[in-house]
């Protein structure tokens, strides 16, 4: 059965997500921490496509990395921090708003796309990787 749901057509995410790129002149992209970047589990999972994706789209994009942490745990963002820079991991901000949301003091980020292992990690990687492709290759007009 044939859905009608627009956004359940991997071209019209595509769509949007270009628009989105061409309009701003970048995106927001926000990257959940735990099992999208970090091995949180210790099964000695690796996530280096999700790492080498975040690196090409460093130019073009803010990264938001966000994590289910609770703020007064201090030691716990300090540890994501200092993870993400040894291991050359582009970002903005952890678990703070991008200075160009329009809804800043809303409990939900702000963000273009959303690369999650619990949330469509595999189609938002894709998306971003046929946009970022296009983008360096000449396909799409930097603004």
């Amino acid at each position: 059965m044939k859905s009608t749901d627009f956004y359940l057509n991997t071209d019209n995410v595509y769509a949007r997500l270009r628009d989105e790129y061409l309009k701003y002149g970048g995106l927001i992209i926000a990257c959940d921490f735990d099992d999208t970047l970090y091995d949180f589990h210790k099964k000695g999972r690796s996530y280096n496509d999700v790492i080498e994706l975040l690196r090409r789209w460093r130019p073009y994009a803010e990264i938001l990395i966000t994590s289910c942490v609770n703020r007064t745990d201090t030691e716990r963002i300090r540890f994501i921090h200092r993870y993400l820079r040894e291991n050359e991991i582009p970002y903005d901000k952890v678990n703070q708003h991008s200075a160009k949301s329009p809804t800043p003091e809303a409990n939900k980020l702000y963000y273009n796309v959303l690369l999650d292992d619990r949330a469509g990690l595999r189609e938002s990687y894709e998306v971003l990787l046929r946009l970022i492709t296009e983008i360096e290759n000449g396909g799409l007009s930097d603004v």
